[in-house]
């Protein structure tokens, strides 16, 4: 048995089952919603989350559900007893009436009778406050025509200076009968509102539960009480509609698609379905960071004041990466003051332009009708790799000067997405110091020679020096250091670990005897170099 008196009212409990099988659970403002495919699912569902409540709270529960046709008060118990709340004892949840309300209703299923014999008045369940009134002399006759099945009210309550003359019985609201949970489906029952009811002649007799109303006829049977009369004010009602902006969206979410590479790749493609491994998703990140496009222009800086520390090879493998991932869009530019080494590294166009020819020419490739082909005579195209590069001058006798360097970046900045600056080995020199100006990202190569490993600690820290921008491209540098040797591992690990504190980021790349003279080709690489070029690529775009 539920103890009644340990139920609280606060917070609020209601339920409410659709229609269409689905529901809502309300503990004040949560919601709990449920969907089912059959109505009998969605009972049982709902009943589980009330039980589940009720162990919760730690102590018996009162929720009102609601259904298609009819109100149920229900208590549940902490072991999930679930008992019925009869209407006359549950408490009022209903707002207060402007007129003194009726007698207690009763709950008595209602019956069509047959027209040709009256039907007797069943009896009723007295109001828990109001005692029984005396018989009356005779009931009052219905006024309408047509015969129509006595429906039994409940007494009058007894008043000592009444007489034994019938009184008028108030117009009583039409109610819903409160049928049993648990019995599919919920039977709408509801009085006459409109009929005028006989005033009981003979003291009322509580109805017992276990009463059962005789058949009715399909055709004679009450159509249901509309919904707005079902609803009190006050009674939980369907869930609301919601605001479309807060919907979400209804296209799957994006997968990872199964494994291509190793083994897992050979047995995806004999038909199964093998997840990709750690590694293999860790390079389809690499591959998503460098294919990225940028909403405006982005300069990659490459400096070492240290000759052979690696610098071209850096300028011409980041530009590859960048270029074959990305779509092409890309410059390397030799940013030597006097004569650099990217020329002499990468493929030869149909001509032998360098950046002086570009200088001569920027005005006119700046103008508003100049258009992309035109540069194509200035900077040379790697066919193989995607993207294009502009030399220094040849002769060596003209210094770059740092007003000419805000030119060539300007005219390139139209027509590229993303420059690749190579640099020569003087910090002092205006070209180099107006490069760590226009850097969005600083990358400082090394090898495994202990002078070159210096040259990249010492242009750290000219960089930090040239201004406050200079100072956060230092933190935020990406180091790249390459084995100088194949036997370089070890050297080239420590050298990482030894950059790593002062630095945003460390990748560390393999030996490869096709980096170490004549023209750089990506394809030419092996498996591990190239894969090692796309971690430090990824790197640095992480930065832009």
């Amino acid at each position: 048995m539920i103890d009644k008196a340990s139920i609280q009212d606060f917070p609020p409990m209601t339920a409410s089952l659709l229609a269409d099988n689905s529901g809502v659970f309300r503990v004040g403002t949560a919601e709990q919603y449920l969907t089912a495919t059959d109505e009998g699912t969605a009972r049982r569902q709902l009943v589980e989350l009330m039980q589940a409540e009720a162990r919760k709270s730690g102590r018996p529960i009162r929720v009102t559900v609601t259904d298609p046709t009819s109100v149920t008060v229900l208590l549940i118990g902490v072991d999930g007893e679930l008992q019925e709340e009869p209407q006359s004892t549950a408490p009022a949840r209903t707002a207060q009436r402007t007129t003194p309300p009726p007698a207690a209703a009763q709950r008595v299923p209602l019956i069509q009778a047959p027209p040709p014999t009256p039907a007797q008045p069943a009896p009723a369940r007295p109001a828990p406050a109001q005692p029984p009134t005396p018989p009356r002399a005779s009931p009052v006759q219905p006024s309408t025509p047509a015969p129509v099945p006595a429906q039994p009210k409940p007494p009058v309550s007894a008043n000592p200076q009444a007489t034994t003359t019938p009184q008028p019985v108030p117009p009583q609201r039409p109610t819903v009968q409160q049928p049993a949970f648990g019995t599919p489906p919920f039977q709408p029952v509801s009085n006459q509102p409109n009929a005028q009811q006989p005033v009981p002649a003979q003291r009322a007799v509580p109805v017992q539960q276990s009463v059962q109303a005789p058949p009715v006829a399909p055709a004679q049977q009450q159509p249901p009480v509309p919904q707005q009369q079902q609803q009190a004010p006050g009674q939980p009602t369907a869930p609301a509609r919601r605001d479309l902006r807060d919907a979400p969206s209804f296209l799957a979410p994006p997968t990872i698609g199964p494994a291509q590479h190793g083994l897992a790749g050979l047995l995806n493609k004999l038909g199964f379905s093998v997840p990709p491994s750690a590694s293999e998703r860790a390079e389809r990140d690499d591959v998503h960071a460098v294919s990225r496009h940028f909403p405006r222009r982005r300069t990659i800086s490459v400096a070492n004041q240290k000759g052979g520390a690696n610098k071209t090879p850096t300028v011409v493998n980041l530009s590859s990466v960048f270029a074959r991932y990305g779509g092409g869009g890309v410059a390397a530019w030799d940013n030597n003051e006097t004569m650099g080494t990217l020329g002499w590294r990468t493929e030869q166009g149909g001509h032998d332009s360098t950046v002086l020819d570009l200088l001569a020419a920027a005005s006119d490739l700046l103008s508003p009708g100049a258009e992309r082909a035109d540069l194509s005579r200035f900077v040379h195209h790697q066919p193989g790799d995607k993207y294009e590069v502009l030399r220094s001058a040849a002769d060596g006798e003209h210094v770059v000067t740092a007003d000419e360097v805000d030119l060539v970046h300007r005219v390139l900045a139209k027509y590229y997405r993303l420059i690749v600056m190579d640099s020569g080995n003087s910090a002092g020199a205006p070209n180099w110091r107006r490069m760590v100006e226009l850097t969005d990202q600083l990358v400082i190569p090394t090898t495994t020679v202990e002078d070159k490993k210096e040259g990249a600690r010492l242009t750290l820290t000219a960089v930090s020096r040239v201004s406050e921008r200079g100072a956060e491209l230092a933190r935020n540098a990406v180091v790249v250091v390459s084995e100088a040797e194949a036997k370089d591992t070890s050297i080239a690990n420590a050298y990482a670990e030894d950059f790593r504190p002062y630095v945003r980021d460390v990748v560390v790349v393999p030996f490869d005897p096709a980096l170490k003279n004549g023209v750089i080709r990506h394809d030419a690489l092996r498996s591990s170099t190239q894969r090692a070029w796309l971690a430090a690529a990824a790197a640095v775009s992480r930065g832009l």
